[in-house]
């Protein structure tokens, strides 16, 4: 503490110890039953913690955290004198964090008692914070819970005779919580996400009924095409109690779908009709016609797409119900809708061709889809068609699979790159090394060429029963070529290799390791010589 520098952790420390020696004594006076000069000893130490807490925080204003022990403190000695002076300067300088706002006015409504207090602090907090949603919300919220207290006081004072009708009947039906509703929608016009968020609260308390419907007619006047409102409205109706809460639900929403346009209406209306479904039991007596439900849903799709409303996700939505309910005549038809709708979309046509492949589809079908897919999607997103397809041939043992690998290795980078690499192991393994070796030596030139194709290539000489030499140092000579300058692993393991084959020459690896070292550059050549030194020392198996 007589630092000319002083840090917080040497005040917390001290905090600590104080602490830790008030506890103490508590313990021993239980133990040992003396209790002399109780008042003198503990006042003298919890004086301490507060000045040290005073000059810790006077240092470190910034530290939200030492306010915070400092108030924990109060709090566990019921110092409710200290809490509120720790608060008021608190949000002097922390006065633009909403958080503390509501931190010190949710303690003066709860701890405190004091309802003024609170309310003050909220109305101070909107006036340093006026963008803070959260404030508005909680200052809503407290003075429901406000209300709700004096109900029950009027409740209790009716059955004990003592009813002197302190409140009037507005304050006690929320009209101040209504107020600040209100005040809240004209500092955030146009914000129905925000507006929205008040209906939650307002359900929590049961005297909120009315104005609940109020808030409602409010919005609708407000929002009158918003999809968001139509969902929140629509939804409502499940929760309520009424007879047929599932009918109003549906009614509602083919009202939105003709009011409002766009897509986004159907998509919230299908998303609705799926949690319904999801969430209901069908053991439940009171549950729903789940096959009613089903049927539906399915005209809902039926009626989107023929409004060409169905938006990529929801057709694979669709497509997956079909599946579950295993109607796979529905779902080409369905899926040939979809890629006319949306004929970029590569997930879409993919979805088609393997409901052609795993439908038995002639190969003739699928390669003539597959053909006007590539016309259709972006050439650089077309590689998981591509995959697909050539896995077909492979499987199929087809003759036209070696067509489509010369055409994919003359396509864009991101189709091009793969195809090779699946193009060299084909060639291994229908037709063997030799072959293989003949398309590397070609596909070499061909650039661009990735670090997984020339691994490629090693891994399929390194797993000939004679491992020629000859081979691998040319393929490790031509990858250092392309990616010696930035990737330190492909030198060590062309160094391994002439230290570990057969037909290996120590002197060779010497040469490659100070190639290697010239080579690289900044973290590249530490990593080298790292990686180096633990293969020379036996670390890298």
């Amino acid at each position: 503490m007589r630092r000319r520098t002083k840090y917080k952790e040497d005040y917390m420390q001290y905090i600590e110890y104080e602490k830790g020696a008030l506890d103490l004594i508590k313990k021993r006076r239980k133990k040992t039953g003396i209790h002399y000069k109780k008042v003198e000893i503990d006042y003298s130490i919890v004086h301490r913690i507060h000045r040290l807490y005073r000059q810790v925080i006077a240092r470190f204003q910034s530290d939200v955290e030492l306010w915070l022990s400092h108030i924990k403190f109060s709090l566990d000695r019921n110092e409710k004198s200290h809490v509120s002076r720790i608060f008021a300067q608190l949000l002097q300088v922390h006065s633009k964090n909403p958080d503390l706002w509501i931190l010190a006015a949710k303690w003066e409504f709860e701890n405190n008692k004091n309802a003024d207090n609170a309310r003050t602090l909220m109305q101070r907090g909107l006036r340093f914070n006026p963008a803070s949603k959260a404030l508005w919300l909680e200052y809503y919220r407290m003075e429901l819970l406000f209300v709700e207290k004096l109900r029950k006081r009027r409740e209790l004072l009716q059955s004990t005779g003592m009813d002197q009708n302190e409140e009037s009947s507005e304050v006690l039906n929320g009209v101040i919580a209504q107020i600040v509703y209100r005040k809240a929608l004209e500092a955030f016009p146009g914000d129905l996400k925000f507006a929205l968020s008040f209906l939650p609260v307002c359900r929590l308390f049961d005297f909120m009924s009315k104005e609940e419907e109020a808030m409602f007619e409010g919005l609708e006047t407000l929002f009158p095409f918003d999809p968001n409102l139509w969902e929140v409205k629509a939804k409502r109706q499940l929760e309520i109690d009424q007879e047929n809460p599932l009918e109003m639900f549906h009614k509602i929403f083919q009202q939105a779908t003709e009011n409002v346009k766009g897509e986004e209406i159907w998509a919230l209306y299908i998303s609705a009709c799926f949690d319904v479904i999801e969430k209901r039991s069908p053991l439940d007596e009171d549950s729903i016609d789940f096959t009613q439900e089903i049927s539906q849903l399915l005209r809902l799709f039926q009626t989107a797409s023929e409004k060409i409303l169905l938006s990529e996700d929801l057709y694979k939505q669709w497509v997956k119900l079909l599946f579950d309910l295993g109607e796979i005549g529905q779902v080409e038809t369905v899926l040939e809708d979809a890629v006319t709708k949306h004929p970029t979309c590569v997930s879409l046509w993919k979805r088609r061709l393997e409901m052609m492949i795993g439908t038995n589809a002639s190969k003739e079908v699928v390669l003539k889809t597959f053909k006007k897919a590539r016309k259709r999607v972006p050439e650089k997103e077309s590689y998981p068609l591509w995959i697909l397809v050539l896995e077909f041939c492979a499987a199929c043992n087809l003759t036209e699979i070696q067509d489509l690998f010369e055409k994919g290795i003359v396509a864009c980078r991101e189709v091009c790159i793969p195809v090779k690499e699946a193009y060299l192991h084909w060639t291994c393994m229908k037709e063997g090394v030799k072959a293989a070796r003949e398309l590397y030596s070609r596909l070499q030139h061909l650039k661009p060429l990735s670090l997984g194709f020339y691994h490629l290539y090693i891994q399929l000489e390194k797993a000939q029963a004679k491992q020629k030499i000859k081979f691998l140092r040319t393929a490790y000579e031509d990858a250092v070529k392309e990616f010696g300058s930035s990737n330190p692993g492909i030198w060590i393991d062309y160094i391994r290799l002439e230290s570990e084959h057969p037909d290996g020459n120590a002197e060779s690896a010497a040469q490659i390791h100070f190639r290697a070292l010239r080579r690289l550059e900044g973290e590249a050549n530490e990593k080298f010589v790292t990686q180096h030194t633990l293969l020379q020392t036996g670390h890298i198996n």
